[in-house]
């Protein structure tokens, strides 16, 4: 299994039709069938089931479209990095960061290191820690932006200035939108959404602890964009971290009593062998927090 057979097989898994593929490729279709039959001889699995319009991938197939992108990706990352060794700083960093109000200060450090090195640009993904922290053990992410608690074995990392303020998403016209804070008894009652993330949760909980009875539990929800959609159709309430995303005319995010609040982390893996450009961006960073 080589590269140039996987880009083969995402692009056939890509049209589902061998027909659209080959054109795509600048291949023959004969030439395109076999290379898929050798590739799914040499797995020792099935990668499509045929019928008379299209091809459907097979669950053997469908997980092999996941790896073959990371795999595909890290080799052009490798390729980028490598090239970055021997000339001027440039080539692609990959962040992760939730939906912080310390993307702000994330935002100000890439916008001064742009500055110094312009030929640098970013690629960023947004998501819960756990997930960042999954990618950057497979090698997809360098660095990112994390909310704590997180399990820091095996990284390195800055605590942030700032702490990141839990507190109540609403709808403008909640009959809670106009208090100052929210407390876990002013939820009784109401339909609420949690943080999908464990250590999060846990700590949500603690705080609704005295009410928990009370609180009718709609769901989970990871990112704060998705909660806001579900708050402004249902008008629930949902339980997120202040974000600088916030539409005021249609949704109110109102802090906790008594507070809950978080550290935020900039995070790398320790002993990872990063490019010239990703170590220059991380003593960057540190130096940027440093004088901040």
């Amino acid at each position: 299994m080589n590269l140039r057979i996987l880009n083969y097989f995402l692009t056939v898994a890509q049209e589902q039709n061998i027909t659209r593929a080959a054109a795509i490729l600048h291949i023959t279709q004969p030439t395109l069938s076999r290379q898929l039959i050798q590739l799914e001889k040499d797995l020792g699995v099935a990668l499509f089931e045929h019928s008379q319009h299209k091809l459907t991938l097979t669950p053997a197939g469908d997980l092999l479209v996941h790896r073959a992108k990371e795999i595909l990706y890290l080799v052009e990352k490798t390729e980028n990095d490598l090239r970055d060794q021997e000339t001027n700083l440039s080539g692609s960093i990959s962040l992760g960061a939730g939906e912080l109000m310390a993307v702000q200060t994330l935002a100000n450090i890439v916008h001064a290191f742009q500055e110094k090195y312009p030929a640098v640009t970013f690629d960023l993904f947004t998501s819960t820690a756990d997930i960042m922290r999954e990618r950057m053990e497979n090698g997809l992410a360098d660095a990112a932006l994390m909310l704590a608690p997180i399990d820091m074995v095996n990284y390195d990392f800055i605590c942030l200035p700032q702490a990141e303020e839990f507190g109540i998403l609403m709808s403008a016209d909640s009959p809670l939108a106009n208090k100052q804070r929210i407390t876990a008894k002013d939820l009784e009652g109401k339909p609420l959404l949690l943080p999908s993330r464990l250590q999060v949760r846990s700590q949500t909980l603690n705080w609704l602890s005295g009410s928990i009875a009370n609180i009718k539990f709609i769901g989970t929800c990871n990112l704060r964009g998705n909660a806001a959609t579900l708050v402004d159709s249902s008008h629930c309430y949902a339980i997120v971290v202040r974000s600088p995303m916030l539409e005021e005319s249609r949704l109110r995010f109102v802090p906790l009593d008594p507070p809950v609040t978080s550290e935020v982390f900039f995070v790398w893996r320790r002993g990872s062998k990063f490019s010239l450009t990703t170590q220059k961006f991380i003593e960057f960073t540190q130096c940027f927090l440093g004088m901040k």
